[in-house]
């Protein structure tokens, strides 16, 4: 008859399965005894050959759990991970204590310009700007591939001061970045796009432009090179003031005096609008790149000569004014920005491969010369990873896991002392577990990383905890490692309807 139960209990198990009905849920008690009185438990149940299939509590406190007089208990009902029954056969119950364990953050590596948790994380810098008062405004993309505004203030204690969110992402085809007293203004292929530095909020423009080729402003003007030519805007209402006539061929960069309007060739010669065109007598060999807004009449130049790229400050009436080279360790000057009320202006360079550099240079007072009022690095390091023991962007080698020594569990005999300890990363953060997949340990809320790594500590019982995001690599310090336990929560036999009683052992004779 009991033989005859189980075969009508499994067909009938198997025709609600086949029916898609959910399987019934079975109440099994699942007790342990803690080592402790205080901690965290991470429970799991395992099949007959050793895989994790249920994880049934996670950073739990004792209180979540069922007090009695044999120790705490939580219920499992049968299902795996995936809400199926699981099938017949010996499953066992286990997990950890984990107790005092200490956090710290330790660093931001590859990344200069985060600074703090709260730092926003850009991936690249695609132009920038200075604005008055010497705040900087960045053109930026994130790691997700999406371009925006942050504004960044180099010599307060509160770096991130203002924000200027965008509704929607701006295009990654950026051509130049402008600033009048008001706005941000975006140059792209088609179209320009202004941005109130107030608030971030973007404005409508009345204008039609094509093929837009750069873009200059300075306090409430605004200067578009176009497919139509060079004409000129007084800002806020964007009136036309008028149009640059005759143009020099081939002009790749414009900027604004506080009177007229300089321009930069592909043959790398330098013209100044103001009524008529006027050349800039320089010297032979001299190819200027780029040039940008300086204080009053004067302007700053990107150029270069026999190979040496070099930033200049210039002025029409007097010439050459002064100079800044790079160290030749610095790495290749890429673009330059000046300020309108100082001598003072912000730099681009390739620092080495997958490195790009900013800084921000300005004329010391009193003795000459250029000091640095900020220099930030961004490091690309989407392949992160440890070679030696030490940290580097790009070398792809991330080991998961370490082995750490487990404390004493002097009520659980079984209990394992060496635990293989994993980095984690998923939607819902960062944080260690077992080798085998069951949480112990939440580490950030960042949701999504796309890389971690585990080395081992200097000291016994501590580790190293990297995570990227594909613009910086974090690094957290965990000590008292020691202080997690193992525990045994013993056996369940699993029959077709539920847990079977184990059969009693029986006396040699």
């Amino acid at each position: 008859m009991a033989v005859l139960y189980l075969v009508l209990a499994s067909t009938l198990s198997f025709i609600m399965v086949s029916l898609g009905q959910e399987p019934t849920p079975r109440v099994i008690e699942v007790r342990f005894v803690p080592s402790g009185s205080q901690g965290t438990v991470g429970l799991g149940i395992y099949n007959p050959s050793g895989k994790l299939i249920r994880v049934l509590s996670s950073e739990w406190t004792f209180d979540r759990f069922r007090l009695g007089f044999d120790g705490i208990s939580t219920i499992w009902d049968g299902l795996d991970e995936a809400g199926e029954a699981v099938p017949e056969g010996s499953y066992s119950a286990r997990g950890f204590i984990v107790g005092d364990i200490k956090i710290t953050g330790e660093a931001f590596h590859f990344n200069d310009w985060v600074e703090s948790p709260n730092s926003p994380r850009p991936a690249e810098i695609t132009g920038q700007q200075i604005l008055a008062g010497g705040d900087i405004l960045l053109a930026v993309q994130w790691a997700e591939a999406r371009v925006g505004l942050v504004r960044y203030s180099p010599e307060i204690k509160v770096r991130w001061h203002t924000m200027t969110p965008q509704p929607e992402p701006l295009e990654t085809t950026m051509v130049s970045l402008a600033t009048s007293d008001t706005l941000a203004l975006i140059a792209q292929a088609n179209r320009l796009r202004a941005v109130r530095l107030s608030d971030g909020v973007e404005v409508d423009l009345p204008l039609k432009l094509r093929e837009i080729k750069a873009v200059a402003a300075r306090g409430n003007r605004l200067a578009v090179l176009d497919a139509e030519g060079l004409r000129f805007w007084q800002l806020p209402h964007f009136t036309q003031e008028g149009q640059a006539k005759d143009l020099p061929p081939n002009i790749i960069s414009i900027a604004l005096l506080e009177e007229g309007v300089i321009a930069a060739l592909r043959d790398g010669s330098v013209w100044r609008w103001q009524d008529e065109w006027t050349l800039l007598p320089i010297l032979p060999g001299i190819v200027v790149q780029s040039v940008s807004s300086g204080q009053g009449q004067t302007f700053w130049a990107l150029e270069e000569e026999d190979g040496s790229p070099r930033v200049t400050q210039y002025s029409f009436e007097e010439g050459r004014l002064a100079e800044w080279t790079p160290p030749p360790q610095d790495g290749q000057l890429t673009a330059v920005a000046g300020a309108r009320e100082s001598d003072y202006f912000i730099a681009s360079l390739t620092a080495a491969p997958g490195a790009q550099r900013t800084v921000g240079i300005r004329r010391r007072e009193g003795s000459g010369g250029w000091e640095y009022v900020f220099d930030k690095t961004i490091t690309q390091c989407t392949d992160f990873g440890e070679k030696d023991g030490q940290l580097q962007p790009a070398t792809g080698n991330r080991p998961e896991d370490i082995s750490v020594s487990l404390g004493s569990n002097l009520l659980d005999l079984r209990a394992g002392q060496i635990l293989a300890l994993r980095a984690t990363a998923d939607e819902d953060g960062t944080g260690l577990s077992t080798r085998d997949g069951l949480p112990l340990l939440h580490i950030s809320e960042q949701a999504g990383p796309s890389q971690v790594m585990l080395l081992s500590g200097a000291k016994p019982g501590t580790a190293r905890f990297f995570q990227g995001d594909g613009t910086c690599v974090e690094e957290y310090l965990i000590a008292n490692l020691a202080d997690m336990t193992s525990f045994d929560a013993g056996t369940i036999e699993m029959g077709p309807d539920g847990e079977t009683e184990p059969e009693p052992a029986h006396e040699a004779h």
